[in-house]
């Protein structure tokens, strides 16, 4: 069963302290314990002593003899750190000559100490831990190497590539947390690529949405993956686009059908998805525009309508609002002059025909003239306008024409016709009067006056008209 993460990261830090503890062992214990070096077999350590001591050894070389083992076993200690650091990173995958000829230095050192050759193991031993500290250098370039190499690769989805460095880089450091992510990414990275691929076929075939899908399954799969989230947001702004123009053709379209409010609400919902663009705007204004324009063609058609029905003072009012609201049209300018015209004159015909009677006096009279001349000097009249002149010249003809009014009394009152004349007593008598209001008046004494009002019109009255004073006083 393999291991977990954290019981290796255990086992390793065990590993490391007992080599610490042997090392301190070995620099500061071991030398005076043995008299050669400890990496060589002590058997053969012990022959080549008994053959090469000689049966007096002098102080000079008993000092030389202790200071090259003393230097042997400080390089032999720092030389065991590093080959146990090198291992722990997988050196026989990326340095396995240089490490081999490392390892193979140690040993030629051990025979070099046994023949008591100590110069030459020493400089063995020290070539050894030259070449372990290259490779511990070289390691740290590599793996840095491998990261950045890995990282570009999956970036690039160069799957081999991917691969292979991230692997090394997790041979090399596998507690490093950069290096286990990597792994991951590189894991997945196959099925990130096929979500892209699908991702471009879809868009490709102009399905925009169905190709974000994928992309956002990439991007939640690897969201390191910056091509995959450039992706993302490139395939997000190519469909907001896309509704975006799909809402301005629609609001163009309503537009040409003339279908206002169809194309407001859509160039509405064009404006929600790029607020204040400027093309919204001037499509919008275009709708306010037209929207406008008809208000006015509506006003002017309605317009129309009323001066064919000779009902000029409504039309002059539509003409009124329609420059309220833009006083600039001077072609509802133009038509609202002569309309005004033709309303004056018919609010006025129309106030004499209303009351004819006031005709009789002088100055009405001489206005209806005026009037009537007014009238018949409208080109092409219509009917309303041809009725109205006739019965404007009826009234005036009649205002002018006195008729017969019978009065009867008792012969004791004294019977007065205001602005007319005193008519005195009398049993029955008549009068000629033009069409009228008039009040005529009886007194005598005891008795109670009486006061008549009565309207003469061309018509005349069919009864006389009773002045008498009845009632005692």
């Amino acid at each position: 069963m393999n291991e977990t993460p954290h019981k290796q990261a255990g086992k390793q830090k065990v590993i490391v302290s007992a080599l610490l503890f042997l090392a301190v062992v070995v620099i500061f214990v071991l030398p005076n314990w043995v008299t050669e070096p400890w990496i060589a077999d002590s058997k053969q350590a012990e022959n080549t002593a008994q053959i090469n001591s000689p049966a007096v050894v002098s102080p000079s070389l008993a000092a030389e003899k202790s200071k090259y083992r003393q230097d042997a076993q400080t390089i032999l200690a720092e030389i065991i750190l590093r080959r146990e650091r090198l291992q722990q990173q997988q050196v026989n995958l990326w340095a396995d000559i240089d490490f081999s000829q490392a390892v193979a230095d140690i040993t030629g050192g051990d025979e070099q100490y046994a023949i008591g050759n100590y110069a030459e193991s020493v400089a063995r031993y020290q070539r050894s831990l030259d070449t372990l500290k290259a490779l511990e250098e070289r390691g740290v370039n590599l793996l840095q190497q491998s990261i950045t190499e890995a990282r570009t690769a999956i970036a690039q989805r160069d799957l081999d590539t991917a691969r292979r460095t991230s692997a090394l880089a997790q041979a090399m450091a596998p507690e490093n947390n950069e290096v286990q992510k990597l792994a991951q990414r590189a894991t997945l990275l196959p099925a990130l690529i096929d979500l892209m691929q699908r991702s471009q076929a879809l868009s490709a075939a102009g399905d925009f949405t169905g190709a974000r899908t994928p992309l956002a399954e990439a991007v939640a799969l690897d969201p390191d993956h910056q091509e995959a989230a450039a992706a993302l947001v490139a395939i997000e702004k190519k469909i907001t686009q896309e509704r975006f123009n799909n809402w301005m053709s629609r609001g163009f379209s309503a537009l040409s059908e003339d279908q206002l409010d169809t194309a407001n609400r859509a160039f509405a919902e064009a404006e929600k998805v790029y607020p204040g663009n400027t093309t919204v705007t001037q499509a919008l204004s275009q709708v306010e525009n037209r929207r406008a324009q008809r208000w006015v063609n509506d006003g002017i058609t309605k317009a129309k309508a009323l001066e064919d029905a000779e009902k000029w003072s409504e039309a002059e009012a539509v003409y009124r609002e329609l420059l309220a609201t833009d006083p600039t049209l001077s072609d509802i300018k133009v038509r609202q002059l002569p309309v005004a015209v033709r309303a004056d004159l018919d609010q006025k015909i129309r106030r004499t025909l209303d009351d004819p009677l006031a005709l009789s006096a002088p100055k009405n009279y001489q206005r209806g003239q005026s009037l009537l001349q007014d009238a018949e000097g409208i080109p092409n009249p219509g009917p309303v306008l041809r009725d109205q002149i006739a019965r404007l010249k009826h009234h005036l003809a009649a205002s002018q024409t006195p008729i017969e009014v019978q009065l009867v009394s008792d012969q004791f009152t004294e019977v007065t016709l205001f602005r007319v004349a005193k008519l005195g007593q009398f049993d029955r008598t008549s009068v000629a009067l033009k069409p009228g209001r008039y009040i005529i008046a009886g007194t005598r004494a005891g008795y109670r006056d009486v006061r008549i009002e009565f309207t003469l019109t061309d018509s005349g009255l069919k009864t006389p008209i009773e002045v008498i004073c009845s009632d005692l006083i």
